[in-house]
């Protein structure tokens, strides 16, 4: 959600010419995020945010992605609202690039992370877990381990300047994971992406879920590994153990793991976590013509990589406190 395109206000108006709307009293760019360009408007004294698609040009990616969260809100899940035109559809263009308008949440998301986020964060991702099962349309996850492979290829001439020898050490890592991958885990649709500038909350409760552009169909555990390394670790890259039992409590206060899916626990935050470094890696300082965007360090998920990898069993987990 950072500002790589920048538009004007008769882009704007352009752009509204397809939608039963007329006044904008202002619009502003999102400084947020690496992926899509956001900007929250108001138009006739209502909230909305546009999000215009960087790299996403795919039409049934773009479907998937937006029938999804048409589908969340209506079993009560609460992520913004893709809203058709008035051509009835989700996607129009605005600078020859796709994009969509989408109803506004309330609500702000933290850093001063506590053990009540972390429990109503697994509640909330069990539910979408649980209220999913029946949603049609299926997309692979194309940032598993054959995409990760892709990106340590891309990344070749930059990988090692983070760390001397990081390009073999990330090679070695992927044929690890590979090779202890599991089968057969209980899957569905999942959010992929769920760090906290992802989450809205109010009141400690949480008002909002955004930004489903990773959203695919995997393990279920995955996706909740992937908020142990989003969720659990401190400013200082520690692991919290308390905030990593109250996310588990939250989860399972919905939808019990099966003793397999708790096994896979630290397999799959250890795949996670090389999951974002390779992405951060690929991301760090992309060209940006407005420069307007916060780069996330990928060494953070090298240390949490490396935290899993050194902890492949239950133990550190303490999973029966």
């Amino acid at each position: 959600m950072g500002v790589f395109t920048h538009i004007s206000k008769d882009n704007l108006n352009t752009f509204l010419e397809d939608y039963s709307l007329k006044e904008i009293q202002s619009f502003e760019g999102i400084n947020e995020g690496i992926q899509n360009t956001n900007y929250k408007i108001k138009i006739d004294a209502k909230d909305f945010i546009l999000t215009i698609y960087e790299n996403i040009n795919s039409i049934d990616d773009l479907d998937f992605f937006l029938s999804l969260m048409n589908y969340l809100s209506s079993k009560g899940i609460k992520c913004p609202i893709p809203i058709k035109n008035l051509k009835s559809n989700y996607v129009g263009e605005i600078k020859s690039k796709p994009a969509s308008l989408l109803t506004f949440l309330d609500g702000k998301s933290t850093l001063n992370i506590k053990k009540n986020h972390t429990f109503e964060i697994g509640k909330v991702l069990a539910e979408m877990h649980l209220n999913t099962k029946d949603f049609p349309l299926k997309k692979t996850n194309d940032l598993s381990v054959d995409g990760w492979e892709k990106l340590l290829i891309k990344n070749k001439n930059k990988i090692d300047k983070f760390e001397k020898n990081l390009y073999k050490k990330i090679e070695d890592k992927i044929i690890i994971i590979r090779k202890k991958w599991p089968k057969n885990l209980p899957s569905g649709v999942i959010h992929a992406d769920l760090f906290p500038d992802n989450v809205l909350f109010k009141d400690d409760k949480v008002s909002g879920l955004i930004d489903f552009y990773f959203s695919c169909t995997d393990y279920f555990i995955y996706d909740l590994c992937i908020c142990i390394n989003a969720w659990c670790f401190n400013y200082r890259n520690e692991f919290q153990i308390d905030l990593f039992q109250y996310l588990l409590k939250g989860y399972q206060s919905i939808r019990k793991l099966e003793e397999e899916e708790i096994n896979a626990i630290p397999l799959l935050c250890h795949a996670s976590s090389l999951r974002f470094l390779l992405t951060r890696i690929d991301n760090w300082k992309n060209k940006n013509d407005l420069d307007i965007v916060n780069y996330q360090d990928p060494m953070e998920f090298l240390k949490r990589l490396e935290f899993h990898e050194l902890n492949e069993n239950l133990g550190i987990y303490n999973l029966n406190e």
